[in-house]
């Protein structure tokens, strides 16, 4: 028997791509869900779901488009002009991309030694001429790599730190809930799924594994043993040490874990507002160009201390914004009351907004946050590299003596770490390893 640890939608992917193949095939999961750091909340008042994990996909995402259109989803490319607080004033921001472009396209590949991208920033490169760009570049990195810009490496992010392709660009998001696509794999291995289960050890020697495990209501024991291990947890979950969620190895996989060590779990937190109506569009007229209007805003920047940039439900019309914090601001919010982090957010868009707390507060008929930096089964939101760890992720997705085998997004050597395109790929690639060492 195969075991696989996590039922997020990579060890969902490696279990499936595996029962396929005929193999016997046990997955367990700790929570009493499938779907990891996919999340979807569903309110009866709105037309559209709630993702309070992974919301979009992010350029081409074969493998989670593949997904989507397999179990029927219908998937939605976001449209819509992305704007910017400037003072006391929204500025359309025109080419997003190209303006993290110029500076991100400064980055070294091959730099040696390599350095964290605030160091890179502190070089100032283009001079006063990039000065805003950099600051939209450094935004970028906190927000969308859920990176510390002082500990995240330059060479990784020169490699696949910003779309290189107007395709990679793109942006969509599943109509009908994220939660669709681990749904539809794990409704074809339902049988297979154990949920509930928090694996405490793994034991192991070359094609022999014993999996310690409790019931995570009773306590009770649920061992397996097998003849291998997909390890398909978060980063944070793999080289936690000790405390709820995390996993015990005998012997240690040392190289992997070291590898593991290069990388660091980034933390995101986002706030859903719902509005009585789309306050956005009440803005006043003196804080827009003259005959702009916002009714076609998808993403508006800034750089707000709590949450810097936020997202309406484009190109669906609705009363719903989303605030987002990644990086640095994230963590500093792990932990805090579920009421102050949406005061916060409240706070943050009134300012962008031009109006008072009290009057954005007023407008507000539901809130949503989650905590995934608390999330024993998560400790963040995903991964990114450290100075020195660009090739981390190749070495974490080495296979150990034909028996321990490594899946997540942490794991993805294809600069799709963080994504969930990324997590399918390095799940299916996983069980293209042990069924490559099945045959030798």
């Amino acid at each position: 028997m195969i075991i696989v640890i996590g039922a997020g939608v990579a060890g969902l992917a490696a279990a499936r791509a595996l029962v396929r193949a005929g193999k016997t095939v046990r997955v367990l999961e700790a929570r009493h869900r499938v779907g990891g750091r996919i999340l979807t909340v569903r309110d009866d008042a709105l037309r559209l779901p709630i993702e309070l994990g992974a919301e979009f996909l992010h350029g081409e995402a074969k493998e989670a488009a593949d997904a989507a259109r397999e179990a029927g989803l219908l998937v939605c490319e976001v449209r819509g002009e992305r704007w910017r607080v400037e003072g006391n004033r929204l500025t359309n921001l025109g080419d997003f991309w190209g303006e993290v472009e110029t500076v991100l396209g400064k980055l070294r590949p091959d730099r040696e030694p390599d350095r964290s991208f605030q160091d890179f920033l502190d070089t100032n490169p283009g001079g006063s001429k990039l000065a805003r760009a950099r600051q939209t570049a450094r935004e970028y990195v906190a927000g969308f790599h859920a990176a510390d810009p002082a500990l995240v490496s330059e060479r990784a992010l020169a490699d696949g730190g910003a779309p290189e392709e107007p395709s990679e660009e793109r942006l969509a998001r599943v109509l009908d809930g994220y939660d669709g696509v681990p749904s539809s794999f794990a409704m074809e291995i339902a049988d297979v799924i154990e949920t509930g289960v928090v694996v405490r050890e793994v034991r192991w020697r070359r094609g022999r594994v014993s999996v310690r495990a409790v019931d995570a209501a009773t306590g009770q024991p649920r061992d397996h043993e097998g003849s291998a291990v997909v390890v398909a947890v978060p980063l944070g979950v793999l080289t936690a040490r000790d405390g709820e969620g995390a996993i015990v190895f005998d012997p240690e996989p040392r190289a992997h874990l070291a590898a593991a060590r290069k990388l660091a779990m980034g933390d995101a937190r986002r706030v859903i507002l719902s509005f009585s109506e789309p306050i956005w569009e009440s803005v006043s007229k003196r804080r827009i160009p003259k005959q702009a209007e916002l009714t076609t805003m998808s993403f508006l920047h800034g750089a707000d201390e709590h949450f810097p940039v936020w997202w309406t439900m484009m190109p669906v019309h609705a009363p719903v914004m989303v605030g987002w914090a990644g990086g640095p601001r994230a963590w500093e919010m792990s932990g805090l009351p579920e009421d102050e982090v949406v005061y916060r957010a409240v706070a943050s868009l009134a300012r962008y907004l031009g109006m008072t707390t009290r009057r954005v507060a007023s407008a507000v008929t539901a809130a949503w946050t989650y905590d995934w930096g608390a999330d024993p089964y998560a400790r963040g939101a995903y991964s990114y590299a450290l100075v020195g760890g660009s090739t981390a992720a190749r070495a974490l997705a080495r296979a150990e003596e034909d028996t321990l085998f490594f899946a997540g997004e942490a794991s993805d050597a294809g600069g799709r770490n963080g994504t969930v395109h990324g997590a399918i790929a390095s799940g299916e690639r996983a069980a293209k390893q042990i069924l490559r060492a099945r045959r030798r």
